[in-house]
Order: C-alpha cells, then structure tokens, then sequence
C-alpha cells in the first residue's frame, strides 16, 4: 500500500501517445514517478496485476471506447477498482453522465488547467490513500477478530483444568461420528471427589481431577479414543465403531482409576464406575445417547453396567424416590425396625440393629436397599442419617426408662460415609447426652467403603467416639476394598461377616476356612465377631465351632417393629428367650 499520492502507480489510456507524453511530462514534473501509458485499450487487462493507483482515461478511442473499458474493469476488478478520472475533448453530457454512472469518479472536458488537474489527481490519491488505509484496517481487524473467535471457539470446546475436550466438545464429535458410522461412549463417574474436597480443599480435588484424566488420556487403553471431561467427577471416552472391546476396555479403565493415588504427599482414595451406550444411526439422539450412558453406570458393586431400555423405568422411578425423599423426612412414614442380636455362647439376647424401613402412602413399603443408595447420591442422607440415630437414641433412652434394657444391652446404628465428617463425633455424644443415653451402650456400624472414602477424618471420629465408650463395629466385612490388616488399624471393636461369607458356611470348606481366619485374627486383635444373615442351623453350628461371638438372621428373628422388639425384651427379662429355642417374629 502506497504511504504518500508520490508513490502512486497512475495508468494513463489514451489512443494517441502525443496525449499521453504530455501528460506523463506534467506528472513527472510534479514528482509522480510510477507512469505507465497504454495507447492499446484492449490490452488494458495485462496492466491490472499490480493494480494501478489511479487510472486516467480518454473517451474516445477508436478500437475500444472510454465506457467500454469502464466496463472491462468492473467486470475485472468489481469493488476493487481503483479510481477512474476521465480525461477527455468531447463535452457530451450524454456520455459525460454514462461514464459516471460506469464507476469514473471525475469527469475533465479539454481543453483544461494543468494545476486543476494536478489538483484533482493529488485529491483523488489522497482520497484512495485514505480508503485503502481504512479497508487495510478493517482487514487486520477482520483477521484479529477472525483469530479471537477461532481462540474462543477453541476455549468453549477446551476443559480449562484439564485442556480435554469438554462436554460440548464431546456432544460434537459424537454427532460428527455418527455421521460416518457407529459410535460407543463411556461414561466415566469418579466416586470419592467429595470426599477429597470436605477433607482436602478444592485445589486437592482439581489436582487429582486433573492427574485422573491426564492418566486416562495418556493410558495404552485411550489411545487412538477421545478421552473429555463431562463434568466435575465424570469423564467420558469415546469409542469410533461398535464397540466391541467396550466392557473390556472399561475394565482396564476400572483397574486404572480405582485405588490409591498419592499427590503432593497426600493419599487419596478414589473409586469408577463405568456406563456403557452406544448408537449406530446418524438420526440418533446425541444427548440421548450420553444420557443413556449415565444410565447405565452401576450403582452397586459391579464395576461397569451397559444400558438397556429398562434402565429408563428405573430412572424415573429413582427420580420419584428422590423427590418424595424429602418429604418423607418431615413425615411419619419413615421408622425403624430392630433385628435381634444373640451371644453364641449361652444365646442371651444381647443387642439389636436399627434399620430404616419407609412406607409410603402411594408406593407402597420401599426397600432400605433401593432408597438409601439413592440417597447417599443427594443432599439428603445426612438429614436421613441424622434422623435415624435420633429415633434410634429415643427408642433405646424409652427402653431404659421402662427397665427394658442395661448397660450390658448394645444397639447397633449404622452410619454412612457422608456422616463421617469433621464434627459428627461431638454431635453424636451431644445426643447421646440429651437423651441421658450411655455411649457404651451404642455401637456404630460402619462399612469399608465408608471408612476408606473418609479415612483421615473417619479415624480422628471414631476414636473420639471410642474414646467416650462407644463402640464400633465394621460392618460388612470382606466385601470392601481393605484387607486384614486394617483390622489392626481402624478403632473398631466389632467385625462384622458379610451374609456372603456365611451362605455357604456348612458346605464350603474354603469359606468354612476364611471365616475360621477372620474369626481368629479378630480375636487376636481383641476384637469381638459378629455374623449377619444366618439362616440355617448348620451355620450356627459351624459359627459356634470356629468361635464366633454373636448371630443374627432370620433364623432367630425378623427385624421386628418396636413393639414386637420391646414384647421380645420383656421376655428375655422373664429368662424365658434364648436362641436356642426362639422362634421368629
């Protein structure tokens, strides 16, 4: 682009070569010096690359007219024609106007004044000095915003923590592969970020949010699939074609993710399942499909779950519970049941385990195992946790007044992982108080999993509780994630067997053995021995062999409401009910 009229290239077409001598004489005098004259005007189009400044045109020519070359550049050049002064002896106004109206942005009759056309050629270059100046700024302007845009784009498509794809990201490739052929998701939910945040902070949890993913997105099992973020505790891999390999590769993913990971010193602990969906058809649904994938991620032990159309009805049925969850807090419609707990040796009546049960008014009994993994999803199971230990602390505070129970009774309250945080030991020995109940005569029952999710603070609560003469039991031992040897570790007073272990008791050797193990490891470590879901009388037989301490099950007794439960107290107070000879309830 020229910096000054001086610097312009001025084309000059002019059938006769005297006109444009002069002209080129006049122009050079006042300090143009790129001239080009053109007596030919058909060739006009081999003096457009570069393209001239300025073009100074004569009219009447006899091969081709002034309007016809007028012509000849618009279709060449169309906006990008540079300006057109007409040079010319013929006065018609009749053609004067047509030239104009062809693009000529000035018109000079011969004969004329040199100065006044110097003049108007500096004013004119000026002018398209000015434009071209003005058209070069909107063009740096254009590309800036060309190159912002492409950069916000970018940014809208990029997890910020991770620089993964994120869920837009991902719906777009999605639905960009289903146009060439199959496509398989895998959702991916990370179970223990709460967890992480409540006891390690926010920047913890972005730290190991960020080495999960990186981890997956680096790992032999990813590459050659897109690994994105859906959202703060979900990723997403997905997978080009049907899909075959899916479970397996959701497998690998599993024993990639879960376990221990240790960042800036810290250990953490995290947990994934995996739902699988996949479609085929370019009318598929998009959304659809990775809701179908949310779907399908296990809610139970199973590690990885593939969608079926019947995971919708349990949607919405999950959806209803959860609504209705609320309510039922500030309702009546929730209490609590007791099973019995019995001494193997001597089969005295020594405790019970509170358990939750809900009916409501138009579903009907719900069972504890289908509404309280719904709630420890939401906000709601620490409400429903704190509710059921102050109906269970009321219940037993009754029994002691009545005479029902002593301080060697013990009632079991079971306590889940969103429980465990900082401050629930004092709130639960504050209960305790308020109702006049001894803490010695409470024990908490805990699972593994809850425990490892929470470990830190978990182990700072339970022995505070402890330390005040609650006791603790682990519950459901053998089907978490630890081993023996946190028997040792944990401040727990009570093992208790998962009904898995106990099931084929009589007739398995191998568990017959495990139990026998457990049972004795226990022991060594001063700890008392608990076995749920006993059914048969050849398990009690084979529990009272290898030295358990205490049963319960249907084989002795139902959980019962707290009527039948406080009639089965007085009884045990006649001496009358032992488990020997105890029937259900």
């Amino acid at each position: 682009m020229i910096k000054s009229p001086s610097q312009a290239t001025i084309l000059i077409i002019d059938d006769r070569a005297e006109n444009i001598d002069l002209l080129t004489a006049m122009l050079d005098q006042a300090g143009y010096v790129h001239l080009i004259g053109l007596t030919d005007p058909c060739a006009v189009h081999d003096h457009l690359s570069p393209v001239p400044d300025l073009i100074l045109l004569d009219m009447r020519m006899p091969r081709r007219s002034g309007l016809m070359v007028l012509d000849d550049l618009n279709q060449a050049l169309g906006d990008h024609c540079p300006p057109v002064m007409v040079l010319t002896a013929d006065n018609d106004v009749g053609l004067r106007n047509q030239a104009l109206c062809r693009g000529a942005i000035d018109y000079i009759s011969k004969p004329f004044d040199y100065d006044e056309v110097l003049q108007r050629i500096h004013n004119l270059l000026q002018l398209q000095l000015k434009t071209l100046k003005e058209r070069d700024q909107a063009a740096r302007l254009q590309m800036l915003v060309n190159k912002q845009t492409a950069t916000l784009r970018a940014l809208s498509l990029t997890h910020p923590l991770t620089g993964l794809p994120n869920r837009r990201a991902l719906l777009d490739a999605a639905e960009r592969q289903l146009m060439l052929g199959p496509v398989t998701v895998l959702m991916i939910a990370l179970d223990g970020m709460e967890a992480v945040t409540q006891h390690q902070g926010h920047l913890m949890t972005e730290a190991l949010y960020k080495h999960i993913a990186e981890l997956l997105a680096n790992s032999a099992v990813a590459r050659s699939h897109r690994v994105g973020v859906w959202d703060s505790s979900r990723l997403v891999m997905l997978i080009e074609g049907d899909g075959k390999e899916a479970a397996k590769k959701a497998a690998r993913i599993h024993r990639l993710i879960s376990g221990h990971h240790t960042l800036e010193g810290r250990l953490m602990f995290l947990h994934c399942h995996i739902g699988i969906s996949r479609a085929d058809s370019e009318s598929a649904d998009v959304p659809q499909l990775f809701r179908q994938a949310i779907l399908a991620i296990p809610t139970d032990d199973q590690a990885v779950g593939e969608y079926q159309p019947e995971l919708d009805s349990k949607a919405q049925r999950e959806h209803l519970i959860r609504t209705e969850l609320g309510p039922a807090l500030q309702s009546n419609h929730l209490s609590l049941v007791y099973q019995p707990k019995w001494r193997l040796d001597g089969g005295l009546l020594v405790g019970a385990e509170a358990l939750l049960r809900w009916q409501h008014p138009a579903l009907g009994a719900i069972s504890p195992a289908e509404f309280i993994p719904i709630a420890e999803r939401s906000a709601d199971m620490m409400q429903l946790g704190d509710k059921v230990l102050a109906m269970a602390l009321e219940a037993v505070a009754q029994w002691r007044v009545q005479g029902l129970t002593d301080e060697h009774f013990h009632l079991s309250i079971n306590v889940s992982a969103q429980q465990l945080r900082h401050g629930f030991a004092e709130s639960v020995l504050a209960r305790c108080h308020a109702t006049n109940t001894p803490p010695a005569i409470i024990q908490l029952e805990v699972t593994e999993s809850a425990l490892i999710q929470q470990i830190s603070v978990a182990l700072r609560e339970l022995q505070q509780l402890r330390d005040a003469g609650m006791h603790i039991a682990l519950d459901d031992f053998g089907t978490g994630y630890s081993s023996l040897s946190y028997l040792k570790q944990l401040p727990v007073d009570w093992v208790k067997l998962d009904r898995s272990f106990i099931q084929d008791l009589a007739t398995n050797a191998s568990d017959k053995h495990l139990v026998g193990s457990v049972i004795e490891l226990a022991h060594g470590f001063g700890h008392g021995v608990v076995a749920e879901g006993v059914e048969e009388v050849s398990q009690q037989q084979v529990l009272q062999t290898i030295g358990c301490d205490q049963v319960q099950g249907f084989l002795y007794a139902r959980p019962l409401i707290q009527d039948g439960f406080e009639q089965l107290l007085k009884t045990a107070q006649q001496g009358n009910t032992t488990i020997n000879h105890y029937e259900n309830v």
